[in-house]
C-alpha cells in the first residue's frame, strides 16, 4: 500500500489504520485546562468554529479529547492539546476504540479502569436485607433477537407482582 505525504508531514492513512499516539509520560502533557480548545484541521474538518471546544462544558471536553486521542498524528499534538488532570478526570467517560484505550492503558496503567463487578460479602448482605424489606421485583428478558455489532445489550422489563388486597373477614 503506497502512502502520500500530506502538507503537515503525516502519511495519508486513516486513523483506523494508524497506531495511536501515546506519549511516554502523562506528565509531559501540557494542554490548557480552561478556555477554548481548537483542534487542528485534520482532526475535525470545517470552519474554525466547528473545531473549537469549550473546556468548561463536559460534553464538549469529552468530544474534543476523543477526537485528539483518536486522530492525533503524533505525540507532540497530544502533548500540546491534552491536559493531564482533565484526561484523568474524563478517562472513564471517553468513548474510544478499543485499540486506542488499550494502548493508553498499557502505557499508563494508572488510567486503567477498575470495575468491581461482584459485590463484596458485606455489601451483598446489606443489599439482600434491603431488597427483602422492599417490594419484590423480578426482571424478565424481552423476546428480541440478538443483534450483532456494536448494538446495546438486550433491555429488561421490570415486572412488579400485583398488590395483595386484604378483605374483611
Amino acid at each position: 500500500m503506497s502512502y502520500v505525504a500530506t502538507r503537515d508531514g503525516r502519511k495519508n492513512r486513516s486513523a483506523a489504520h494508524r497506531a495511536p499516539s501515546v506519549p511516554d509520560r502523562i506528565d509531559d502533557l501540557h494542554g490548557s485546562s480552561i478556555g477554548v480548545l481548537e483542534v487542528p484541521h485534520h482532526m475535525a474538518c470545517g470552519h474554525a468554529s466547528r473545531r473549537q471546544y469549550e473546556l468548561d462544558d463536559p460534553i464538549q471536553l469529552r468530544h474534543a479529547y476523543e477526537q485528539v486521542l483518536c486522530e492525533a498524528a503524533g505525540c507532540a499534538e497530544v502533548e500540546d492539546l491534552i491536559n493531564p488532570a482533565l484526561l484523568r478526570r474524563v478517562w472513564r467517560d471517553l468513548h474510544l476504540p478499543s485499540r486506542v484505550r488499550e494502548a493508553w492503558e498499557t502505557q499508563h496503567p494508572g488510567l486503567r479502569r477498575t470495575i468491581n463487578r461482584t459485590p463484596s460479602s458485606a455489601s451483598a448482605s446489606a443489599s439482600a436485607s434491603a431488597s427483602a424489606s422492599a417490594e419484590p421485583t423480578s426482571r424478565v428478558s424481552t423476546n428480541r433477537p440478538a443483534k450483532r455489532g456494536s448494538s446495546r445489550p438486550g433491555r429488561f422489563q421490570i415486572v412488579r407482582p400485583a398488590a395483595r388486597v386484604r378483605t374483611a373477614a
